[in-house]
Parts: structure tokens; sequence; C-alpha cells
């Protein structure tokens, strides 16, 4: 949540740390740091733009290639290019993640629930869970 991100923000700076999350956005690009510098710089962002999803990038290029939706999946979990559970991946959670990052790095107040995606999860697999060990 917002109070959270906030809450973790303050005990950074009054623990004199760094609170380092490049990683969740970005595959370890300077993205959030650059942001921070621009808004301390006084630029005001007016937009982000690109690719907020490696695995929805490799899938949708596959597909173009002609594999089929299961079968480029398949490939993209093989490869390790999924989230532990690629439905987080496929429904947009990941994505919702990131822009909310994002967002509140750059100081709006936004959660998860307030950014809209489409899910790429078939519904019939949308609840599914794996068996217990």
């Amino acid at each position: 949540s917002w109070d959270r991100f906030q809450a973790v923000q303050a005990a950074a700076r009054s623990g004199h740390s760094r609170f380092s999350h490049e990683s969740t956005v970005g595959a370890g690009l300077p993205i959030l740091s650059t942001l921070r510098d621009l808004q301390q710089s006084g630029d005001q962002v007016q937009a982000i733009e690109g690719v907020l999803s490696g695995t929805l990038s490799f899938l949708f290029s596959r597909l173009e290639q002609g594999l089929t939706f299961s079968d480029a999946v398949q490939e993209a979990v093989e490869l390790g290019f999924t989230e532990p559970d690629p439905r987080d991946d496929l429904s947009g959670t990941d994505v919702q993640r990131k822009t909310v990052i994002l967002a509140r790095v750059l100081g709006l107040e936004l959660e998860l629930q307030d950014v809209h995606v489409e899910s790429l999860v078939p519904e019939a697999v949308r609840s599914w869970r794996p068996a217990p060990d």
C-alpha cells in the first residue's frame, strides 16, 4: 500500500540507509534512480513509455514466429523468463506492480487496483492451484 511504501521510505531516511529496488522494474536498469534524479533537478516527468514485461515481449515475439500460445509460455517458463507462477506475467499483475512502483517513485499515491490490465490467462486456469507436495 501507499502507506507502507511511505513508511519504508521514511525508515530508510531516518536510519541513514538506502532502500534499493532497481531490480523490481526494468531488469536492473537504473530507471528508478533516473526518475528520482529528473525530479530532483526540477524536471517534471510527463510520461513513461516502454516495455514493462520482458516476458510478454518474448511471448508476443514467439507468437509472431508461429508458436502456439501454450508452447510459447512453456518455452518462456523453461528459459526462466517468467515469474515463478507465469500467471503473474500473463494476468498483468507483474505490469501492475511495476506501474505502481514507477508511480510511487514519482510521488503518486497509486494502488494496484488503480491500474487496469486485461488478463491473458484463460478463465479455466485462473484459479488453479498446484497440488500440495
